[in-house]
C-alpha cells in the first residue's frame, strides 16, 4: 500500500493460519484433554501470498511492488503447507474456516494503514 518494494520468493505457495483467539481457545480446550502426543491447530483451508496481495490491490487500488531489490518477505523460504487437524477434530474441537475471517482481518489492516 505504501509502494515499498518487497522481495517475495513464494507468491503461489499455499499456507495455513490460525487466529490468535482461536489458538488460545484451542490451548484451553487441550488442558482438559488426556493426550500425550503432538496435536496441530489451524483454521481449515489455505491461502497464498499472491491471493492476499491481489485482495489488497483490489481493495486499495494500489499495485504491490514485488521486486528482488526489495525487503525480504517474512515468509520467504517457507514451503507450501497445510496443517492436519484430524486429531483435534477427533477430540471434538472444530476450527474456523480461514476464508471466513482472513479477508475481514485484511480489511482491518488496510483501514489502519489508510
Amino acid at each position: 500500500m505504501k509502494s515499498i518494494p518487497m522481495d517475495i520468493d513464494n507468491l503461489n505457495s499455499q499456507m495455513g493460519f490460525i487466529r490468535s483467539d482461536e489458538a488460545g481457545k484451542f490451548m484451553a480446550f487441550l488442558v482438559e484433554q488426556d493426550i500425550r502426543d503432538a496435536i496441530n491447530g489451524s483454521s481449515e483451508g489455505t491461502i497464498s501470498i499472491r491471493e492476499i496481495i491481489e485482495y489488497v490491490e483490489q481493495k486499495t487500488g494500489t499495485k504491490a511492488v514485488v521486486d528482488k531489490t526489495g525487503a525480504k518477505a517474512p515468509y520467504n523460504g517457507e514451503s507450501e503447507y497445510s496443517i492436519n487437524t484430524e486429531k483435534a477434530g477427533a477430540l471434538g474441537f472444530r476450527f474456523s474456516v480461514l476464508q471466513d475471517w482472513i479477508y475481514k482481518l485484511l480489511d482491518y489492516y488496510i483501514q489502519r494503514v489508510n
